[in-house]
């Protein structure tokens, strides 16, 4: 019985990707976006980018985000946990943003982390749990050795430009 589902579940996920080649290219790029989203897919470092770059500056001016530094606030998996409490607040009060999903929360916080920085290892990890309240996508990326997190590793080494890490650099001289 087990294997009669496996072969219908196979056969059935061979007729939906062959018809995915005859969905027109906008709906099928939708689609992918919504499959991504909702964590069915894995986010690129190259979609990610455009995804936080898109989401953030729906409310930020890019500008603010960039600067974003460990002197000014919580690391960014605190700052995108609260973004989303916020968004809740705001839809609320009748605010049109669209709610950040778990997928897209996670791969925008490994996208500003790998351009702008990651100092979550400066905070205790007990602080940043009690902070998190709960909320089981960013806390499994807490837990997530950087080495591990594939977003952020692709990311490493590069820089947003305007951004905080990249003005300290040419202030030092480097």
């Amino acid at each position: 019985m087990t294997r009669n589902r496996w072969v219908v579940g196979a056969v059935l996920l061979a007729v939906g990707v062959g018809l995915l080649s005859f969905v027109p290219s906008a709906w099928r790029t939708h689609l992918l976006e919504i499959a991504r989203a909702r964590g069915v897919l894995p986010y690129t470092a190259d979609e990610a980018v455009a995804l936080a770059y898109r989401r953030c500056s729906g409310c930020h001016d890019i500008d603010k985000v960039t600067k974003y530094c460990a002197r000014c606030g919580p690391p960014f998996i605190i700052v995108s946990h609260f973004m989303k409490k916020y968004i809740e607040v705001f839809q609320s009060q009748g605010g049109t943003v669209p709610q950040l999903t778990d997928a897209e929360l996670v791969a925008i916080v490994q996208t500003w982390n790998g351009l702008v920085g990651n100092w979550e290892a400066d905070w205790r990890s007990q602080d940043l749990q009690k902070l998190l309240k709960g909320n089981e996508a960013l806390t499994n990326l807490l837990a997530t050795p950087v080495a591990n997190r594939p977003i952020e590793t692709a990311l490493q080494g590069g820089r947003a430009p305007g951004s905080y890490k990249e003005q300290m650099a040419v202030e030092k001289g480097q």
